[in-house]
């Protein structure tokens, strides 16, 4: 209205000539007026609309380009137009980075240009490593203005991808407590963001079409969250990577390096998605990982924030946990329980009933007397022991971690008093180390190596690292807290600056269950000491936690480590492990474990799971059994539950021990597969576990199955039972061939005609579990259901089975991977073996990659039995002969099996598999 009234309004009379041609000129003004006001309104709206949704344009004098770089200043309106915008926090000039990092890698960067913001460190030092820069021209970038727009588009395909949002929503908005980024894609479906419990795996996908995901480490007991507005049912992580399903089917991903608390707005459209960026913090920082398939999308991703970390391989077995075991003589009674139910049991963890007044690095030498000897035992059974180790540390003045703490300026600080800020958790009132601080890896290294003095740990349990605080952001100055447990009233450092933002995402406070905002890190520097606020790094905190306690591993301790983790942040794989966190004793729960998994895949975490029969409320026998069943096949395989619920080890009741027993033992049988898998995404990136349509992107009946089945690796498919009372269960098979690893049955053939698949129903009992192994694949088997297997370790000594199965072509490919166990990191020292396999209806080829010095020295390294899997076309083949470099090595006998349709051959004695370059099949191995 303003500009408005200037631009039509009357010249005054005094300055108006009175003569016959000027009273001519007023007339055709005044005739002229209504399209002036019609212009006028036109150009008023989209001017207020450019304000509203996009008040940025590229000033072009400032563009500068290189080979792989475009820069440029981006200007606010309000430089022209100063009375437009009111709000004073507006960043008025601002440098945004357009960058190739690699052929199908780019990056958008935008940070004030006239003041230093806080910007997420990029904590994986390859992070450039695996791309090599393409050339910017040839990237399918456009960018306009003004307002400030951009485009990319595939050069595969020459198809847009990703665009800046159209004006019903938020482009790009810049001010210092509030920034919105908004990005629309040619898509149909969404996936990502965590941490959060979604049903569906797909984002957004339910009632609302319109959703709210917020992202900000949070302490909270994992409610369901569909997106509703204003958003805040996150939990312990804070990852804002997600993958946006095109409609041709192909995947991009994009991730959005912000740690500041933020909500990310979906809105669904028969256009596309359209996805708006909204932090209260920090810089705008995006990088879109090109269109292709899911896996290469990840694998790319992954090469970004850092390879998962390789855990050992007893991880892959069955841990048992409980919060309420409160002496030793009852983790003792467990374990035997264990041992005459007969189920397999690999490592024993404590919660925190094993502390001395729930103090970290502590033993209660009353109630655990002991202890540092019964874990002694227990390796020599096997088995491991992990216990937890919570964020906080007791806030005792004769403490000595705290007096340490102070001495060395390792703890957060308080704003408003100056000294160590003071929470509260498990141990009562609390501190928490200041990780930006050198000082506080020291005093980190120094519990644990007192820890480990006393009982010899195999791993580590890192919890509460959210970090979760009971008091309301920090407890009161004088250490006393309201009768509600919380401190009362405005933090009163600054509340204009924390407790009066424009946006809270998620309508929720900074404080809720979290160390105060305006709480710091001191960094001292010769040149002035630096300071970090825990507005920005809050959902850092586990980042680093991990960090420090992965380098006491493998630095101080020269072992391979192993850590598990509740909170998170992108690139924590790097050194941690995840699980589920305080999920609840419900059939949905079982249900949602499963989505958990996947979305953890994406994020960079493949050894993860859920708390087997749930952790809060009181399980039930079937609802146990069937999650026994489920959760065996989960990378991380843990039961554990709440100290105030009933008993749930599987051995409580008949038949979750049986079903514990057998569905473990399956995964047993395949564990030297899962291994592999889970060497292949440290190696490489990528998932251990994923949905069907991950491998079957353009079957939308393989999409109908995203959260009910999950593939391991490429080869094997899970079909758990997920509902009570059933005794059969339907799924959903490709159009391929598919086999029951365990009784050899060919369950589905290819049909040349059918253009899809079909839903088969199998039947379900609680002494199996229905696991199927996909045509083309070949895979290590080790029979430890017949072997009666309890331990992981166990599987070293067994005979090696490769099971091969065939798809319509009659071929199969596959390997094998073996390391040295005492590798800290085999892949980066290189001790490890590859054995990698074709296979076709006459030969097996094979091929032998030892890198280092590893060299394979076990009985499960040598070839004992190979079994072919729908084999009724090599009825009549009589023996496997074995070659190796020098000629004939032996003549295994082989024998078909009509009723399994499976061609076994066998021999007692193994040969070593680096003596084996292929295998013939024939009736005779003298011709």
């Amino acid at each position: 209205f303003f500009f408005f009234f200037l631009m039509i309004r009357r010249p005054p009379r005094s300055t108006l000539d009175r003569s016959s041609a000027a009273s001519d000129v007023y007339k055709r003004q005044g005739n002229n007026m209504l399209l002036r006001f019609f212009l006028l309104a036109t150009l008023s709206l989209a001017l207020c609309s450019l304000v509203a949704y996009n008040p940025y344009y590229i000033d072009p004098e400032t563009i500068r380009t290189t080979d792989y770089t475009i820069t440029m200043i981006l200007k606010h309106v309000r430089l022209s137009f100063g009375s437009v915008i009111l709000a004073n926090d507006d960043i008025l000039k601002a440098s945004l980075l357009f960058e190739s990092l690699d052929e199908r890698v780019f990056r958008i960067k935008i940070t004030d240009s006239q003041a230093e913001r806080w910007e997420v460190p990029i904590y994986n030092p390859d992070a450039r490593k695996y791309y090599k820069q393409h050339l910017i021209k040839d990237m399918g970038l456009t960018y306009t203005s003004p307002p400030y727009k951009f485009e990319l588009a595939d050069p595969r395909t020459k198809q847009v991808f990703v665009a800046t949002t159209d004006t019903t929503d938020t482009t790009l908005y810049l001010s210092d407590k509030l920034i919105e980024y908004g990005l629309w894609f040619p898509g149909d479906a969404i996936f990502g963001l965590g941490e959060r419990v979604n049903p569906s795996f797909e984002l957004c996908d339910g009632p609302y079409r319109d959703c709210t995901y917020t992202s900000f480490n949070k302490d909270i007991d994992m409610p369901v969250d569909r997106g509703h507005p204003p958003g805040g049912k996150q939990s312990y992580g804070h990852q804002s990577f997600y993958m946006v399903r095109l409609k041709n089917k192909q995947f991009v991903g994009v991730f959005f390096l912000n740690s500041n608390a933020q909500d990310t707005i979906i809105k669904r459209r028969s256009t596309g998605i359209n996805v708006n960026h909204k932090t209260i913090g920090g810089i705008v920082d995006i990088y879109f990982f090109y269109p292709g398939a899911a896996e290469e999308v990840i694998k790319s991703y992954h090469s970004f924030i850092g390879r998962p970390y390789l855990p050992p391989m007893w991880t892959l077995g069955f841990h048992q946990c409980r919060w309420g075991w409160k002496t030793l003589d009852k983790v003792k009674s467990v374990v035997k329980e264990f041992g005459k139910a007969d189920i397999p049991l690999d490592v024993v963890w404590a919660d925190i009933d094993y502390m001395q007044d729930f103090k970290d690095f502590t033993v209660n030498n009353v109630t655990y007397k002991g202890l540092g000897e019964y874990v002694d035992q227990l390796h020599t059974m096997g088995m491991r022991w992990v216990p937890i180790i919570d964020a906080g540390l007791k806030y005792e003045l004769n403490d000595i971690y705290y007096k340490k703490g102070e001495e060395m300026n390792a703890f957060v600080r308080s704003a408003y008093t100056k000294k160590t800020l003071i929470g509260k958790v498990w141990p009562g009132y609390a501190v928490y180390p200041a990780w930006m601080n050198v000082n506080a890896s020291i005093l980190w290294y120094m519990g644990l190596q007192n820890l480990y003095d006393q009982v010899k740990y195999d791993g580590i349990w890192i919890d509460m690292n959210e970090a979760s605080n009971f008091c309301h952001g920090e407890c009161g100055l004088d250490n006393t807290e309201g009768t509600d447990g919380t401190v009362h009233g405005a933090d009163p450092h600054d509340p204009k600056e924390f407790d009066n933002l424009r946006y809270y995402p998620g309508d929720a406070s900074l404080l809720t269950k979290a160390i105060s905002p305006s709480g710091y890190h001191v960094v001292t520097d010769p040149y002035g000491d630096k300071f970090y606020k825990e507005f920005n790094l809050h959902s850092l905190w586990a980042l680093h936690q991990a960090n420090v306690t992965s380098r006491f591993f493998t630095n101080v301790q020269k072992r391979r480590p192993f850590i598990m983790t509740r909170a998170n942040f992108a690139g924590i794989g790097m050194f941690s492990s995840k699980w589920l966190g305080d999920n609840h004793s419900t059939w949905e729960d079982m249900q949602y474990s499963i989505i958990g998994m996947f979305n953890y895949q994406l994020f960079g975490i493949p050894l993860v799971g859920a708390d087997i029969c749930g952790f809060i409320f009181n399980t039930t026998e079937e609802l146990c059994a069937r999650w026994m069943q489920l959760g065996a096949f989960s990378p991380f395989s843990r039961n554990h539950n709440v100290n105030n619920a009933k008993d749930q080890e599987p051995y409580n009741w008949p038949l979750v021990a049986k079903a514990g027993r057998n569905a473990l033992r399956q995964k047993y049988s395949i564990l030297r597969y899962y291994y592999t898998k889970l060497f292949e995404v440290s190696l490489h990136g990528g998932t251990l576990v994923k949905p069907l349509f991950f491998d079957y992107p353009e079957d939308d009946k393989a999409y109908e199955y995203r959260n009910k089945v999950f593939m391991i690796g490429p080869a094997v498919l899970v079909v758990p039972v997920l509902e009570p009372g059933a005794m059969k269960v339907t799924t959903y098979l490709p159009n391929q061939n598919w086999f029951n690893l365990f009784t050899a049955e060919q369950i589905y053939y290819f049909d040349p005609k059918a253009k899809e698949g079909k839903e088969i129903t199998l039947k379900a009992g609680f002494d199996y579990v229905n696991v199927l192994i996909k045509g083309g694949n070949i895979l290590s088997f080790q029979e430890a259901l017949k072997e009666k297997v309890k331990r992981v370790a166990v599987l070293d000594n067994l005979p090696l089975e490769v099971v091969v199965a065939p798809d319509e072509k009659g071929e199969a490919k596959g390997n094998m991977i073996f390391d040295s166990e005492k590798a800290v990191n085999p892949i980066a020292s290189k001790e490890y073996t590859e054995i990698t396999f074709e296979f076709s209806m006459k030969t097996m080829k094979m091929n032998i990659n030892t890198t280092g010095k590893y060299r394979m020295n076990k009985q499960v390294e040598n070839f004992n039995t190979l079994t072919i899997l729908g084999a009724e076309s090599m009825a009549h083949v009589r023996y496997a002969c074995i070659r190796g470099k020098s000629g004939k090595l032996a003549s295994i006998p082989g024998v078909y099996l009509s009723a399994a349709k499976k061609l076994v051959f066998h021999q007692n004695n193994g040969i070593y598999w680096g003596n084996i370059v292929c295998i013939a099949f024939t009736n005779n191995c003298f011709q």
